[in-house]
């Protein structure tokens, strides 16, 4: 770090401004433009937490160690002057020479437009000037070392700066790839492509058309059927790096009246790409059947039975299953009075979470062990139903029980229907 000279921000700028007729860029937009950079200069604070440079016309000769970086228009050099900021705390002058920085090739640039101004602006603080190669004419920024740590290639600041992920030019990628690879149906293509271009966060999933040939079947389930993707999904490691998790272990789902792309079909699966939870579609090429790929964690939130996502996940429990299951039980029992059965039936199918099953009780279920005053005491041999700890539904057999007797009620009364809703909801 050199120091230039003491004296406060003011002074410093007033020696700036007098210095505007020792230096040109031979360009009288740009020489005005670098001119009203200095006079505004405020030695503010940069996003990184360094002090702002003034921004300075930079011959090309100050540029040296030059190294193109692949075939972008970017560069990293060495500025040997380095640049120039005023130290608050200090009250000094300072240069940072043989400053390491990043070039930018403006090889589009033939005239200075209010849009480039308007670009050199937004960026105020990372870039500290502007030179040009005197044999090839080209102008270029000369940016902070730490610029690619929050922009892109492309000029964008990162949408994610941490895994560097811009989103625009992660679009472009996927948009460019659309010919590499098709479903056979050009309906599917473009919804394929629809989902992809949705993206918006870097750990979004990417919609995919996977290969048949792609996947191990390893067994048949009920209503999906486990399996592994062996080229697996795309995601980002630790250190930054967009690689495939291979032989990811999946779940299918067969899409038997499936042929045409429905608004239903569509909204099913952007609901499921929300979270992550699909990755993508493939076809039996023998049946020709559409097969959705889950996420091994879609049968954490999701029914196996019916697809539905669980009303209760720690429970896995679907409201929709179990008011069948309900439903084709009701033939297996009966109270004997059809007007019983009704509102035993209605009970059960309000039920809306995984713990009471309002429930026809056989008699000699019950044990009788205390009469009381108001109440009965007992023991209901069977027992209610309940979900353990690991998610099974099964009986608490003998589970102590307190009876109410109805000497009064040989009909259905809304008086008493509605007691027993109050009994359950209190439960």
């Amino acid at each position: 770090m050199e120091i230039i000279g003491s004296g406060d921000l003011t002074a410093g700028k007033k020696i700036i401004a007098e210095n505007f007729a020792n230096w040109t860029s031979g360009n009288e937009i740009i020489d005005n433009f670098i001119q009203e950079k200095q006079l505004n200069y405020d030695a503010s604070y940069t996003k990184y937490g360094d002090i702002k440079a003034v921004f300075e016309w930079i011959p090309y000769n100050e540029l040296i160690g030059i190294k193109e970086l692949g075939k972008s228009c970017f560069a990293t050099a060495i500025w040997k002057e380095g640049p120039l900021f005023h130290c608050e705390r200090e009250n000094e002058w300072m240069k940072k020479s043989y400053e390491f920085v990043t070039l930018k090739f403006l090889y589009d640039l033939q005239n200075i437009t209010d849009e480039f101004i308007n670009k050199v602006k937004s960026k105020s603080g990372v870039i500290f000037g502007i030179s040009q190669n005197p044999d090839t004419e080209v102008y270029l920024l000369v940016i902070c070392d730490k610029y690619f740590d929050h922009y892109c290639k492309c000029g964008n600041v990162y949408d994610q700066s941490y895994y560097k992920w811009c989103k625009e030019c992660r679009i472009n990628q996927l948009k460019n790839n659309f010919t590499n690879w098709t479903s056979g149906n050009i309906i599917f293509d473009h919804f394929i492509q629809k989902m992809q271009l949705k993206i918006s966060k870097y750990y979004d999933t990417v919609f995919e058309w996977i290969p048949y040939n792609e996947i191990i079947i390893i067994e048949e389930l009920e209503h999906y059927t486990s399996a592994i993707w062996k080229k697996g999904p795309l995601y980002y490691t630790d250190d930054k790096k967009l690689v495939r998790k291979s032989y990811e272990k999946v779940y299918l789902k067969y899409l038997y009246n499936s042929q045409e792309i429905t608004d239903e079909f569509s909204n099913e699966v952007e609901s499921y790409l929300k979270n992550n939870e699909i990755f993508g579609i493939s076809q039996n090429p023998d049946t020709k059947v559409y097969i959705l790929v889950f996420h091994k964690k879609y049968l954490i939130y999701y029914c196996g039975k019916c697809g539905n996502k669980y009303d209760d996940i720690k429970y896995k429990w679907c409201k929709q299953c179990e008011i069948n299951q309900l439903k084709d039980n009701f033939t297996n029992w009966t109270s004997g009075n059809i007007k019983f059965d009704d509102l035993i039936q209605k009970m059960q199918l309000k039920i809306n979470k995984s713990d009471t099953v309002f429930e026809w009780i056989p008699y000699n279920e019950i044990i009788i062990t205390e009469e009381l005053e108001h109440y009965t005491s007992a023991i209901w041999k069977k027992g209610p139903l309940y979900y353990t700890d690991d998610k099974k539904l099964v009986r608490k057999s003998y589970e102590k029980v307190y009876l109410k007797y109805l000497y009064n009620s040989q009909e259905i009364t809304d008086e008493f229907s509605n007691e027993v809703l109050i009994f359950l909801y209190l439960n």
